[in-house]
């Protein structure tokens, strides 16, 4: 599957977004370190109706979905990923080569069935490491079941996994799950050359954070799933919830900060300038410690 070709062709043939994606050059950063670990702030006024998108059922009922076929722009071509997803170039990207999956079916946001797809696709896009944002902590498109991309070597969670410290949750014939220690945020790696055995292990912590949150909806979570070496790797950012207090504050104390998937890995994205400029350490810790679990 020639990914990078597909992603090409839209570049010529879409003049906006071919825009968008050379915005990104031009993106300005800050760096920080939190417990000797990474993250990058990333000034992206391109984001903001993504970062501030009513999230509510009423919202969502009045929209057109984005991701449906039928509301797409006519130049947004989709490469076929298995009968159930299609590729798609992100047209609002946040970092280089930024695709989204989307299920052909317009159907909610849920991983628990839709794992294995997941996995597959991580198999099949090696150079990509591929994300999924629940339903209650980071899609923008809750109603519309979807994964993400984007190329390899961009967050700081892809190379800081390996050197952080682990406390093993979990492990029997070379399948795992452990625990990154003083991460900043709760993250949990499961590793196998088994999709089964990952599922299984993934399908057990699942299970045990919709336990603890006491409700029938989807846990709050984030996922990053990778293919390397003949092994999947799967990263599991459980949450305690979606947005930080700053973001429902007013007046100077308010940021427009809304966690996703990339945001836990160790790329926080700021629409506002405002907001770039007086984040601080003492306030990302802040906002870590309130989304996640």
């Amino acid at each position: 599957m020639d990914v990078r070709k597909f992603y090409e062709e839209q570049l010529a043939e879409w003049p906006e977004f071919r825009q968008r994606v050379e915005q990104l050059k031009e993106v300005t950063l800050r760096e920080f370190k939190i417990n000797g670990f990474t993250i990058q702030a990333q000034f992206n006024p391109a984001r903001a109706v993504s970062s501030g998108a009513k999230l509510d059922k009423a919202s969502i009922a009045s929209r057109k979905c984005f991701l449906c076929g039928e509301n797409r722009p006519t130049v947004q071509r989709g490469l076929k990923m298995n009968e159930r997803f299609t590729l798609l170039v992100n047209p609002f990207p946040i970092l280089r080569e930024h695709f989204t999956i989307a299920c052909d079916e317009h159907r909610p946001q849920e991983i628990k069935n839709s794992l294995s797809d997941m996995l597959d696709f991580a198999q099949q896009m090696p150079d990509h490491i591929l994300f999924y944002n629940g339903p209650r902590c980071g899609a923008s498109a809750p109603d519309h079941l979807h994964f993400q991309a984007v190329a390899k070597g961009q967050l700081p969670l892809e190379k800081e996994w390996r050197k952080a410290e682990k406390r093993v949750l979990s492990e029997w014939n070379g399948h795992r799950l452990e625990q990154l220690v003083d991460y900043g945020r709760r993250c949990l790696h499961a590793e196998s050359e088994r999709k089964d055995a990952l599922a299984s292990l993934f399908n057990q912590t699942y299970t045990q954070y919709m336990m603890m949150e006491g409700g029938n909806e989807e846990p709050r979570l984030n996922l990053f799933a990778m293919y390397e070496e003949g092994r999947w790797h799967l990263f599991i950012f459980p949450r305690k919830t979606h947005r930080p207090t700053q973001y429902y504050a007013e007046g100077e104390a308010y940021r427009m900060i809304s966690p996703g998937a990339i945001d836990m890995a160790g790329v926080l994205v700021l629409p506002r300038k405002e907001d770039f400029d007086a984040l601080s350490i003492s306030e990302l810790t802040d906002v870590f410690s309130q989304v996640s679990l």
